[in-house]
């Protein structure tokens, strides 16, 4: 980024920001971008003016770094197919047909060496970036459990019928994590790995979408809860995530989680990121602890926008700069509140240039209500639209140059 002029938007000349957290989340866990790309938007995103990348590494469609005493994460389950995403709604046109259709010469799977983690690092460090790294227990956990069934339910015992999601359709699939033994030992050696590879401050432990029906349908569950001694299903979310923060804080790190967390476990030293619309500030607001502003109906960029001059795939309603740069944000002004991230979760984002496409000039506008107290809209607009004909015409929208070596990981070949 050396090559470019003064930035016109974010923090321009003497701007400051009164949020300490200035965040963007990349889901690798869906789409295992290449090391090239992420360098590419930590160098972009460290230019306006943003500190965090919480990077999410493991989901139910993918697992993304090494644990050497698990060898399969890395051995399969890193490399599932890519999924058909057909239980989502809520997307653009063509958008789930489009994805399949371009997946087999776009995507990639595979994960993160422990060289290449430490080069991302290194990388963000030098940019005045930290990495939080997330992973998510006990729930979205499908990947790790295909490959250690013994993490997961019981083998035989039927998924429950139905939704496991009240405002959504969801089906039931074996994504949550069993209340065994070797379940608590798999949490253990995850957290301290993660602990190793990352050096910041803060490992995100996830917390959200747990479908409790898939626990109480165990006819066993009962004499589970007496032997954690819990008294629910629910309290058995905070079992794990007790067992979690605890292996965490041994090894110096601060916990994050995601905002449904706060109905089941009120750890006052918990970093909260608010996602979840409406439901999610209502959490925020019966909780005590700091948190994030990441509402998903503003802030969630995968939500496509709708003045792209190129076709998108991902969800709506879609979300435009304006929408942006207009949105009240009260919930900002909170003291509590002592960040903005925006977030592009990856299930229609294929390579590089899906995700440049959804991020600008979007980020731009984040960038602009973080360090603008003054905002005027029509001007924000145009030097938004300025500052991405710069970065045009110096290529830095264009997707960058992979390597053999990374196309050989990434792929599994």
């Amino acid at each position: 980024m050396h090559n470019l002029p003064a930035v016109l938007v974010g923090p321009v000349g003497d701007r400051s920001s009164r949020f300490a957290w200035r965040g963007l989340m990349i889901d690798s866990a869906r789409t295992r971008h290449t090391v090239p790309v992420i360098k590419q938007v930590i160098a972009l995103a460290a230019r306006y003016g943003f500190n965090r990348l919480h990077w999410h590494l493991t989901d139910d469609q993918g697992w993304r770094f090494d644990v050497p005493e698990y060898p399969r994460l890395t051995e399969a389950a890193a490399y599932l197919p890519r999924g058909n995403f057909d239980d989502y709604d809520s997307l653009l046109g063509d958008t789930r047909q489009r994805a399949i259709d371009e997946a087999p010469e776009k995507w990639t799977n595979g994960y993160y060496t422990d060289d290449e983690i430490a080069d991302v690092v290194a990388h963000a460090s030098a940019h005045g970036i930290v990495i939080v790294p997330e992973v998510d227990v006990p729930g979205h956990m499908k990947a790790a459990i295909e490959v250690y069934p013994e993490l997961g339910r019981p083998v035989g015992l039927p998924l429950p019928e139905g939704s496991m999601r009240e405002h959504m359709w969801w089906p039931a699939r074996n994504d949550l994590l069993w209340p065994t033994d070797a379940a608590r030992d798999f949490v253990a050696s995850i957290m301290r790995r993660v602990a190793e590879l990352f050096p910041g401050p803060y490992v995100h432990i996830g917390g959200d979408e747990c479908a409790y029906q898939q626990w109480s349908s165990d006819p066993q569950m009962g004499e589970w809860l007496a032997l954690r001694g819990v008294s629910g299903v629910e309290a058995l979310q905070a079992w794990f995530m007790d067992g979690a923060a605890s292996v965490l804080k041994e090894n110096g790190k601060s916990v994050a989680v995601w905002d449904e967390a706060c109905e089941i476990w009120d750890a006052e030293d918990t970093l909260v990121v608010a996602w979840d619309e409406a439901r999610g500030m209502e959490r925020i607001g019966r909780a005590s602890q700091p948190y994030i502003f990441a509402d998903a109906r503003t802030l969630y960029l995968n939500r496509v926008d709708p003045d792209s001059p190129q076709p998108q795939k991902g969800m709506i309603p879609a979300i435009s700069v304006d929408d942006l740069l207009t949105a009240p944000w009260p919930e900002t002004r909170d003291e509590r509140c002592i960040g903005i991230q925006a977030c592009v979760w990856s299930e229609f984002v294929l390579d590089g240039a899906d995700l440049t496409s959804l991020l600008f000039p979007r980020l731009l506008a984040v960038a602009e209500r973080i360090w603008n107290p003054n905002l005027d809209v029509v001007q924000a607009r145009e030097a938004i639209a300025r500052e991405c004909e710069v970065l045009k015409a110096f290529g830095h929208l264009d997707t960058p140059t992979v390597t053999p070596d990374e196309m050989v990981m990434a792929n599994g070949t």
